[in-house]
């Protein structure tokens, strides 16, 4: 069908324009042309549909326009706010393969198969000689990736059903590891599956945000290479945290109902913009900073009133020791117990702006064990989780 090929064509040229700057290597453009995305994709629906569209030979050319566009689809998942699986934006994918400097021969893992498609695409560039293994948590999405990858007859790519974030013991050690699902935590299995200087590409998630970082592992430890801002589900399974997601307030403030009678304090405040519409734009590089740098920023939703309703997202501090809550929603901030909350974000804000108001995509990163000796400096912030404790720092 040329129209297939045409909208491939278009797809990357966009790519190409995006990031002219670093532009896609010639072995990710033919493993692209290689492998289709359409072949991948036989059903999927878009944000802000309820309808799940399913792909057949016959109808191919209704969706092909959709499935060439550069943006991500809904693999799983009926709501938008708490999707599942997706396949993600093509010019993200193609940029990723290219930070993960893949080569022949290359022991590949990734977490998070989805479509197949990302580990089809790897698979051509590591060559015959080389494996990739990828594990997917969703049985009924692992099952349709196995099929789209032997429908092309790539043989060198293995798909699991199974919880990525332990890894994949079997195949260890790796060269490079990807995951395709945003997390809080590094699990403690890629300290161990993952060789002296291997690289991963992970996407760290924090409180205030997420970030895509590109790391490699030096000794004991691993080190950001690159990172940007970015936006994944996050994974499922024994590494899910659903606290450090966003939560509804009067869930994630103990005794709420009495912390609520004694607001103190209303006021203006504006954040650079205007509505609550815009509150996630106008604030996330704050919400980014404040998700490391302080213990006691949370991040809230008001509750979903029916299925055709949505989530608003706002924030706050909540200092618990001396019961004191700051929360900034609709262009203002509103103050409860004392001022102790109010003042500590007001102080944060300003020591954000001094230091040139970074995102976490402007830190440099460490990730260490949890068992490990590590101390933050001046301009340094360590956030420990389960497995692994993430040492920020400002780049000098």
């Amino acid at each position: 069908m040329k129209s297939i090929e045409k909208y491939q064509k278009q797809l990357l040229e966009q790519t190409q324009s995006l990031y002219r700057d670093t532009p896609i290597s010639e072995a990710t453009e033919q493993a692209y042309f290689a492998t289709p995305r359409h072949r991948f994709v036989r059903r999927y629906r878009e944000w802000g549909t309820k309808e799940w569209q399913v792909v057949e030979p016959e109808s191919l050319a209704e969706h092909i326009a959709t499935l060439y566009a550069d943006r991500p689809l809904i693999l799983f998942g009926e709501d938008d706010q708490n999707i599942s699986s997706t396949v993600s934006q093509p010019s993200l994918v193609l940029r990723m393969l290219d930070l993960l400097q893949l080569k022949a021969g290359n022991k590949v893992f990734e977490l998070g198969a989805g479509s197949g498609w990302n580990a089809a695409l790897m698979g051509r560039l590591v060559g015959p000689e080389g494996k990739v293994v990828s594990l997917e948590i969703i049985a009924e999405l692992a099952r349709s990736a196995r099929e789209n990858i032997v429908s092309l007859g790539i043989t060198n790519v293995d798909i699991v059903s199974g919880d990525g974030a332990e890894g994949y013991q079997d195949s260890a050690p790796y060269d490079r590891a990807i995951f395709t699902a945003g997390t809080f935590d590094l699990p403690h299995y890629f300290y161990e599956q993952l060789r002296e200087g291997g690289l991963l590409l992970v996407v760290i998630k924090t409180e205030g945000g997420k970030d895509n970082l590109f790391l490699r592992k030096i000794g004991d430890h691993f080190e950001s290479l690159w990172s940007g801002p970015c936006g994944f589900v996050q994974l499922r399974g024994a590494y899910q945290f659903k606290d450090l997601e966003p939560n509804i307030l009067e869930e994630a403030i103990p005794g709420w109902s009495e912390v609520q009678s004694k607001e103190i304090d209303k006021r203006r405040f504006w954040w650079g913009g205007k509505a609550k519409e815009g509150l996630l734009w106008t604030t996330l590089g704050i919400r980014s900073f404040l998700g490391i740098t302080e213990p006691g920023f949370r991040a809230f939703k008001t509750a979903k009133l029916n299925d055709d309703s949505s989530e608003d997202h706002y924030f706050g501090l909540w200092d618990a020791a001396n019961g004191s809550l700051v929360v900034a929603k609709d262009d203002w901030l509103f103050t409860y117990g004392n001022t102790k909350a109010q003042e500590r974000l007001l102080r944060r804000l300003h020591h954000w702006i001094e230091v040139g108001m970074p995102t976490a995509a402007c830190l440099n990163l460490k990730v260490f064990p949890i068992g490990a000796k590590v101390r933050a400096g001046k301009n340094q912030w360590l956030v420990k989780r389960r497995d692994s404790q993430f040492l920020w720092s400002l780049q000098p």
